[in-house]
């Protein structure tokens, strides 16, 4: 009996350990494999991008720069996976690994920082989560720009990931990561808007569209419905990446705070629309982000394990 509950179940358990272990262990980034595959994307790009070149070159080029080694590592994992004894606890580890909410612990030390008056070793800090420029940003840039990329990168690297393993299985959940690792590479050789860039951006959009917004639409039927769904119909149907966008409006609703906005890569500026009317980010609304992606994090955790169980308990009844 028990282990056929065990069995029946087992999806159902890889899952919660895997997300369990990404929440308490914390591998060192000196022998991660996200920091090989970053340093491989980024090789790529230096290698391959020409910026004078032709539109089109630039286009073909970047498709093949980083379609030809994502579907060579998701296809050698799938390859890897089908041979071994235990095929569903190698997917689990594939989850464990592609799992990340490292930038909550570098966000919670800018805080820190920023209320002691080091805004030099805030901005050092900050360098290493964002592709933009951040030598010139004042008190109030450093904490919108900490809030955006924590709150962005947490609900891709986290609940998409974990949401799409739980749909497709970890093939797709490591392919949308590695697609996160190469364009987070690639931002910090090029211009976001270089052509090189787009087939990859549009790929991200593509994946990640249900997802977010399905995560959206479920989190803002308990947190600030009204308010989310107003800053979307006016921010976020209109950003310029429209999942950013609705992301964006969640968050905004929520810390009752203005984010987004103007930013510059490379010395160049790009004018992003900001989202939000309320009051400007200071570090006490990072700590209210901290809180917000927690308690997102257990009802995510809570409502996930719950509709496995229904499953799972359905197919044993048919």
């Amino acid at each position: 009996m028990l282990d056929s509950l065990l069995q029946a179940h087992e999806g159902l358990i890889i899952f919660l350990l895997a997300i369990f272990a990404s929440l308490g262990v914390r591998l060192s980034t000196l022998y991660h494999p996200n920091l090989i595959l970053s340093l491989v994307f980024k090789a790529i790009a230096e290698r391959v991008y020409r910026p004078k070149a032709a539109s089109s070159y630039q286009l073909l080029s970047g498709t093949l720069g980083f379609l030809l080694p994502i579907l060579t590592i998701t296809v050698l994992t799938h390859a890897i996976i089908s041979f071994a004894f235990y095929p569903n606890w190698l997917g689990g580890l594939v989850l464990f690994l592609c799992l990340d909410i490292s930038h909550e612990s570098r966000v919670k030390r800018i805080s820190a920082l920023i209320k002691s008056k080091q805004k030099v070793t805030a901005r050092a800090v900050l360098q290493g989560m964002v592709a933009r420029d951040v030598e010139k940003l004042t008190e109030l840039g450093i904490c919108k720009a900490a809030i955006d990329s924590t709150a962005l990168n947490t609900l891709r690297h986290f609940f998409v990931i974990a949401l799409l393993y739980l749909a497709a299985g970890p093939y797709l959940a490591l392919f949308y990561k590695l697609l996160l690792l190469c364009d987070h590479a690639w931002r910090q050789v090029m211009l976001p808007s270089s052509r090189f860039m787009a087939s990859l951006s549009r790929m991200i959009w593509l994946v990640e569209f249900v997802p977010i917004r399905l995560l959206i639409t479920c989190f803002s039927l308990l947190l600030r419905p009204k308010q989310t769904w107003h800053y979307i119909k006016y921010y976020g149907r209109h950003f310029s990446q429209t999942n950013t966008g609705w992301a964006l409006s969640f968050f905004a609703a929520n810390l009752h705070t203005q984010l987004a906005g103007p930013r510059f890569y490379f010395g160049e500026r790009f004018d992003v629309m900001r989202v939000g009317a309320k009051a400007q980010p200071s570090s006490e609304h990072i700590q209210h982000l901290l809180g917000l992606l927690n308690q997102m994090r257990w009802l995510f955790i809570a409502t996930s394990a719950l509709l496995l169980v229904i499953i799972n308990f359905l197919r044993l009844m048919a």
